[in-house]
């Protein structure tokens, strides 16, 4: 376990305090996932939803769990990332001339290929033995703002015994039709004064996207104490991808946002990012609590988590 633990915090340069959200947090929901998996019946792989907002760690929590299964377990584990599934640049300017000029920007529901991410997981699930033992899977890069080539798309080696879906609206349910009345922040105000965008947003969640989260076997939340910590969080995140991105070259098409971009990209997320804080809890089966400075706080198990 020690050098897996040390190699892991190497790869994904994490601090050394994430030994002790290791040991508190994440070998526990590992332990949860092996005996959910052993109740697992059925072809499809046991799919687990892990939903946080920006910042909170869920690919880190995701990718530590695939390798860890793996190594210990010998499971074969993939992870779907929400992020992956976003809609081409194309198609979104294209619901942005139809819908709302909103919709432009990557993100809230409505704007991920939904029909995309079922023909995956159909194709997961009906997976025989005989059948050619690769599936391609859809690959985003946030600084060109679009999809690679499909050439360039992640590998999927079947069969494969779990799924971690991991995003930040991932098995977020609607709101009710009274909350959408008033604008949120001053964002909404004055972009999205009549509504349409944020009832675009919640009819997705309504339809499309709550078959897609049907679907999910158990959710795990990732908590923040509130809303107003998740921009310093996503500045940490933009750093990150200006390091990973020097490792490489620049390539065609980069784009870093700056200080204002962000601010205004990070509140196309406010509303429903406090309407999952508010909701979720009441549902997912893990929770995991931070601190403002992103310090580990406790976890806690909620409905139907046995």
């Amino acid at each position: 376990m020690e050098v897996f633990l040390e190699q892991f915090i190497e790869k994904e340069r994490l601090p050394e305090s994430f030994r002790t959200l290791v040991s508190e947090a994440y070998l526990p929901i590992a332990d949860r996932l092996l005996t959910w998996k052993a109740k697992h019946s059925g072809q499809a792989p046991l799919l687990v939803g892990i939903n946080g907002a920006q910042g909170t760690g869920k690919s880190t929590l995701a990718h530590f769990l695939a390798e860890f299964l793996k190594a210990s377990a010998g499971l074969n584990v993939f992870v779907l990332s929400l992020d992956d599934l976003y809609m081409t640049k194309s198609e979104r300017h294209l619901l942005a001339e139809r819908v709302h000029p909103l919709l432009a920007t990557r993100g809230v529901p409505g704007t991920h290929d939904v029909a995309m991410a079922m023909r995956l997981l159909d194709a997961m699930a009906s997976w025989e033995a005989g059948e050619m033992k690769i599936l391609r899977s859809p690959r985003f890069r946030k600084e060109m703002d679009d999809r690679v080539a499909a050439r360039d798309w992640h590998s999927v080696d079947l069969p494969v015994d779990v799924v971690l879906f991991e995003g930040w609206c991932v098995s977020a349910r609607p709101q009710p039709l009274e909350a959408l009345e008033s604008p949120v922040n001053a964002f909404e105000s004055s972009a999205d004064s009549e509504g349409i965008w944020r009832g675009f947003v919640n009819d997705a969640l309504a339809g499309a996207y709550a078959d897609l989260f049907a679907r999910i076997d158990h959710t795990v939340l990732l908590r923040v104490p509130s809303f107003d910590c998740v921009l310093d969080w996503r500045r940490e995140q933009e750093a990150k991808l200006h390091l990973s991105c020097a490792d490489t070259g620049p390539s065609e098409g980069q784009h870093f946002m700056s200080e204002s971009e962000l601010i205004e990209f990070i509140a196309h997320f406010e509303r429903l990012t406090r309407w999952m804080l508010v909701d979720m809890p009441s549902f997912a089966e893990v929770l995991v609590d931070f601190n403002r400075d992103r310090s580990f706080v406790g976890l806690s198990y909620g409905k139907g988590a046995a």
